[in-house]
């Protein structure tokens, strides 16, 4: 039942962000009532630690070794992004609800993310660009322009997804994603790390 929960959990907070998400929601979802879900998950601060340390790694795949790859640039980037597609086709709600909740407690999300891993995996990274650039492989450039030119072309079209598919049409959208943006990505940031 506790899986049921998180699993739940999970769902309804990716969807809805900590402040709009209610207990009696997550506890529908599983078929309890409310004083039973309290048997598992005293509070909504509990529940949201238990699940947010998952979602937080789940933007973080495990791209260190595609970075350190003896394989071409290009190819380096393209397979990247492809982590990354795979991840926001699933679940395109989730840059948003990260920006939402680290604004929104930046000390708890700081937190969580030393308690999961994801300061560590994120050092893995850097080192792993520091490393390619060290060797001659990449460009010198700064790690802050990298992430903001990377995650940038990355997550704003699954962040505007409601609204571009509104304007645009679904499958117009759907279309310009996975196949014209996809590559545009790889040609940019190729563009900015070739030396």
């Amino acid at each position: 039942m506790e899986n049921k929960i998180i699993q739940a959990a999970k769902e309804t907070f990716l969807k809805k962000g900590y402040k709009e998400t209610n207990m009696s929601d997550i506890a529908a979802a599983v078929g309890l009532t409310r004083p039973a879900m309290h048997y598992y998950f005293r509070t909504k601060e509990r529940l949201f630690q238990a699940v947010f340390g998952e979602i937080l790694l789940s933007f973080l795949p495990k791209i260190k070794d595609l970075i350190n790859a003896d394989i071409p640039l290009e190819e380096k980037i393209g397979k990247i992004v492809d982590e990354y597609f795979v991840i926001l086709t699933g679940t395109p709600e989730l840059p948003l609800f990260l920006m939402k909740e680290a604004t929104r407690d930046f000390d708890a999300f700081v937190k969580v993310a030393i308690g999961s891993n994801i300061v560590e995996l994120g050092n893995n990274v850097f080192s792993a660009i520091e490393e390619e650039m060290a060797a001659g492989r990449i460009k010198r450039v700064p790690l802050i322009e990298i992430l903001y030119t990377f995650y940038g072309l990355v997550t704003v079209p699954f962040m505007t997804l409601p609204v571009a598919t509104q304007v645009f049409g679904e499958e117009n959208i759907t279309n310009t994603i996975n196949n014209q943006w996809k590559s545009r990505i790889i040609n940019y940031v190729t563009l900015l790390l070739k030396p």
